[in-house]
């Protein structure tokens, strides 16, 4: 079963990934961003399939989606040399319109080619008509992301809660092909980890029934209880796929608690409290210090 914050963040990945893998595809295929449509999730078209778990999506779908755009596009300079009378490498495509190079008023659109394809003779060699093609990336193995998130909070020793001031996340995607999609993404991740280590959690009594089963009862942060999430991107090009891509949908989301409980017992420091578990609430605060006062 997925945490609240897991399955959030598949969702997340579905919706930003699908983004960035449109935009792959219109630039290695030459084609308008606005006119490419990302389907998934569809068993009928799409019998393989393995999720979008593992920050796995942009390393292993990024490089498939490049290659057969440029097969598509290798296929449409043939169709579309035919028609303009060219060499195929004399053709160029680009915002969806093949045109000779050179002479960008001698062009034909990339539906018309799509058009053309079926019966065109400059396909016969690749053995099937139609601009079209399947291509699959096989990873040699997992690419690692590397980052590290920093908070500075403020706890109040009266009422034991815990404000938090300001929150850094730095992150290396490897090479981010829409950094403002890969910010998001991370600037997500960490809402969802501050939010395990400030408030979120499953709470069982003593039966073992859940106390926290409805929003009611169940914390999430507000926008103001969260500060400026501020990202910096160190980019190292990943060697296992040829986009240089590295996972991005994890990493914003792990650290964060670690990164909240360390700060609120660093703040405690002075009173030797310890906080041993996620998230740091008042009442685990409050039961920390007064161990340490025992002690």
């Amino acid at each position: 079963m997925k945490t609240r914050a897991e399955r959030m963040t598949a969702e997340e990945m579905f919706v930003c990934e699908g983004k960035t893998l449109a935009q792959i595809a219109a630039q290695e295929l030459g084609a308008k961003f606005e006119d490419v449509v990302v389907q998934a999730g569809d068993t009928t078209q799409f019998p393989f399939g393995m999720g979008t778990g593992g920050s796995r999506v942009m390393a292993n779908s990024g490089p498939a989606v490049a290659q057969t755009a440029r097969e598509v596009k290798a296929k449409a300079q043939r169709v579309a040399a035919e028609l303009l009378e060219a060499a195929p490498e004399d053709i160029r495509i680009e915002r969806g319109e093949a045109f000779v190079a050179g002479v960008p008023s001698r062009s034909v659109t990339l539906a018309r080619l799509a058009l053309a394809a079926v019966k065109s003779k400059a396909l016969k060699p690749s053995g099937e008509p139609g601009l079209n093609a399947c291509t699959y990336f096989y990873p040699d193995t997992v690419t690692w992301a590397f980052g590290t998130q920093a908070a500075v909070v403020d706890v109040d020793i009266e009422s034991c809660r815990v404000h938090l001031l300001a929150y850094a996340v730095v992150h290396d995607p490897g090479r981010a092909i829409n950094p403002a999609i890969v910010e998001g993404q991370l600037q997500g991740g960490a809402a969802q980890g501050i939010a395990a280590g400030l408030c979120e959690g499953l709470v069982y009594d003593e039966g073992g029934q859940l106390l926290t089963g409805t929003f009611m009862d169940y914390c999430i942060p507000k926008c103001d209880d969260l500060p400026s999430l501020p990202v910096a991107l160190t980019e190292h090009r990943s060697v296992i796929n040829p986009l240089g891509v590295k996972g991005v949908g994890e990493s914003g989301a792990i650290p964060g608690a670690a990164a909240i409980v360390n700060a609120v017992e660093d703040a405690l420091s002075e009173f030797g409290a310890a906080i041993r578990e996620a998230p740091a609430t008042p009442a685990r605060i409050w039961q920390a210090l007064q161990d340490s006062r025992r002690a």
